[in-house]
């Protein structure tokens, strides 16, 4: 637990707006017409001492979408973290009354676009991007809070993210500072970083605050921690092969001179082979019947045509639905048969999501969950895995898993604890536009009783 000294109550309060900050210093920098990215920040000092920053544009319009977006299907409870010298900088986190928002960890370097964020954020913290922790994104609804906190010595920065704006008639949803006497209207886009520890590495009281409810409107944000040790391991790709040079494997031939006699067409198959055993890439043929896929991508049609479109990011996957609370019998048909075919417990699998795949390397959701699955819903697909050296031709109703991470590297401080190794070399790209199913297996849990409720981000 952090050692926070109790301080006495600012008697006056600032409200920071970076709106109405920026009124008379002139345009932002102009947004990149091919990565959306800012080409440049303007950082504001709010406070010398503390030293706060406010950063007005850090994100792009399409930046905070395409968060808010990789978010649906994983909303959970948000845990408060607890500290322990003793368990060499390690957080155990569990459900409190104090928070009551939603949150979804992202992997790292989950997408091309996450990737440049981290890196921007590293560049802002002036820290190592491997003491980054996995960036949360949250879900604040009316009324949910985060009451008096503190995040801690062993972060030493922490840089908030606001994704949305909150209708003008409401009131709350600010970060306060009370002890500064500062409350940070939320602005879309908008970074606020501030320090934790003192310079004798000791917490710094003052940094106590709070997210304070909103009255209306959900507030969409992300916490970005840096750490005192390492937390981004990542496994890039050795090979880097064309699409032309890579083995081709057809899933629908896999099963030939193994058909049954007589076979039920109507039922689905369940053969499960392993293309590559490092990293551990698997298909299955016709997991879902021929109805079930017409029923997914009939819902999918409805989309196409009033979707977010490609959200400026040329080739980038596109989410068109999520199969939230209240679940379809055939959807929860089809998550009761990938709990029963993986290891992984029902309440560890996300929620499933309609998308259209990304025809960019790098633009794709390698979902935010331990392992991955994708099912065709198009009449073919052909996915291109260029750091493997595999090239996989689908039908309709066949699935394609991946792993994105595992626990193997020893910590630094601590040979004891594993660490979580990010495997970027199963990085793939469709090579024709395709309909696809998505599946992502968490490995804590990220369904509760209550189930998530359908909570699309604002457009």
């Amino acid at each position: 637990m952090a050692k926070i000294t109790v301080l006495p109550d600012s008697e006056s309060l600032g409200i920071v707006d970076v709106q109405q900050l920026m009124e008379d210093r002139g345009p932002l920098p102009p947004i990149d017409p091919q990565t959306r990215a800012p080409t440049g920040l303007r950082s504001l000092v709010v406070s010398e001492d503390p030293r706060m920053v406010a950063v007005p544009q850090f994100l792009s319009p399409e930046e905070c979408q395409h968060l808010c977006d990789l978010a649906q299907g994983g909303w959970i409870r948000s845990l408060v973290g607890k500290y322990s010298d003793a368990k060499a900088e390690t957080v155990e986190s569990a459900a409190a009354q104090t928070r009551t928002s939603s949150s979804c960890p992202l992997r790292p370097a989950q997408t091309a676009i996450v990737q440049r964020i981290e890196h921007r954020l590293a560049q802002l913290a002036k820290l190592p991007i491997e003491t980054l922790e996995r960036l949360v994104v949250l879900r604040y609804e009316p009324g949910q809070e985060f009451t008096l906190h503190h995040d801690g010595k062993f972060r030493p920065i922490t840089i908030f993210l606001y994704l949305n704006e909150l209708p003008t008639d409401a009131e709350g949803g600010d970060t306060h500072f009370p002890h500064l006497g500062f409350s940070f209207v939320p602005r879309r886009g908008c970074a606020v970083m501030w320090p934790n520890a003192q310079a004798d590495g000791a917490e710094d009281s003052r940094m106590v605050h709070a997210g304070r409810p909103p009255s209306t409107g959900v507030k969409y944000g992300v916490n970005c921690f840096f750490n005192l040790a390492t937390k981004r391991l990542v496994r890039p790709g050795d090979l880097n092969m064309s699409s032309e040079e890579c083995y081709m494997v057809n899933i629908a031939s896999l099963e030939e001179g193994k058909k049954q006699s007589g076979e039920d067409r109507s039922c689905p198959r369940r053969r499960t082979f392993t293309l590559d055993t490092d990293p551990n890439v698997r298909v299955v043929p016709g997991f879902l019947t021929p109805d079930e896929a017409e029923y997914f991508a009939s819902l999918a049609s409805e989309d196409l045509g009033t979707s977010a479109g490609d959200l400026g990011f040329p080739g980038a996957a596109v989410l068109l639905q999520t199969q939230v609370e209240p679940v379809a019998p055939t959807a929860r048909q089809i998550e009761e048969r990938l709990t029963n075919w993986n290891e992984f417990a029902p309440e560890n699998l996300g929620y499933l999501r309609l998308v259209r795949a990304n025809t960019q390397i790098g633009m794709g959701n390698r979902g935010c969950g331990q392992r991955s699955a994708t099912i065709c819903l198009s009449e073919q697909a052909d996915v291109h895995f260029p750091h493997i050296g595999v090239r996989i031709a689908m039908s309709r109703g066949d699935l394609l898993e991946w792993p994105n991470a595992w626990f193997q590297e020893e910590a630094a401080s601590n040979p004891k604890e594993k660490v979580t190794v990010e495997d970027l070399r199963t990085t793939h790209v469709h090579l024709a536009p395709s309909l696809m199913l998505d599946a992502s297996f968490h490995d804590k849990p990220v369904r509760t009783a209550d189930g998530e409720k359908d909570s699309r981000p604002p457009k």
